[in-house]
């Protein structure tokens, strides 16, 4: 988990609650969102030995609360004994063939612009890929980001409601939503019961991981 200061509600990744399995959290002391975000955090050992210490309480597989730190995965992957995905981009590759040719997987996330050539060649995610996120200046980036202002739930869920349907008007051959970011997951739900379309997220990513690591 990220060192982050804001709340972290019901279905938010790096809350224990909805996880159908005990899930254990080890913070990465100095992995501050923005610098994750924008890629400026390069401190890997700081990532790895958190990693390490969840792997001796028990941990059978290992994700992270933040999407970006997919610039890491095979490092990360190479370091542990353990199956790794960091981020729900791991995935888009797959779940873009499950929708088809005449269909799109469109990302949301924190920063369109932070999900550069680094991140998506790391996650095998092409050029035209679809990212869409909200305005700077909106709820919920003022939270994640700059960590000054309370989270109201409620208004982060009608903006993320209000991008959906208005990428939607724009791009109505889209076929699935990824959630790329873990704080992300308490609108989910919202955004695929109104847009009647299913969205990928940390907590369906997590689920999978740990199936695969007890087959």
């Amino acid at each position: 988990m990220l060192d982050t200061s804001f709340a972290r509600p019901l279905y938010d990744a790096g809350n224990a609650a909805p996880w159908p399995f005990l899930a254990l959290t080890e913070r990465v002391s100095g992995a501050f969102v923005a610098p994750v975000v924008t890629g400026r955090f390069n401190d890997v050992r700081a990532v790895i030995d958190p990693g390490i210490r969840l792997i001796e309480r028990g941990a059978c597989a290992l994700t992270t609360t933040c999407g970006f730190l997919v610039r890491d995965q095979r490092r990360l992957q190479s370091e542990f004994t353990v199956p790794v995905l960091d981020s729900t981009l791991t995935q888009f590759a797959r779940l873009q063939a499950e929708v088809g040719s005449d269909r799109r997987v469109a990302i949301l996330t924190i920063h369109a612009g932070a999900l550069d050539s680094s991140a998506r060649a790391e996650a095998d995610i092409p050029n035209d890929a679809l990212r869409l996120a909200l305005p700077r200046d909106s709820h919920f980036v003022s939270v994640i980001l700059d960590a000054n202002v309370a989270l109201d739930t409620v208004r982060a869920e009608r903006e993320w409601l209000a991008l959906a349907e208005a990428c939607l008007r724009k791009h109505p051959y889209i076929g699935r939503w990824l959630f790329k970011c873990a704080n992300m997951l308490p609108y989910a739900f919202a955004v695929s019961r109104v847009t009647g379309l299913p969205a990928y997220d940390s907590l369906t990513l997590g689920r999978q991981l740990y199936a695969m690591a007890n087959s």
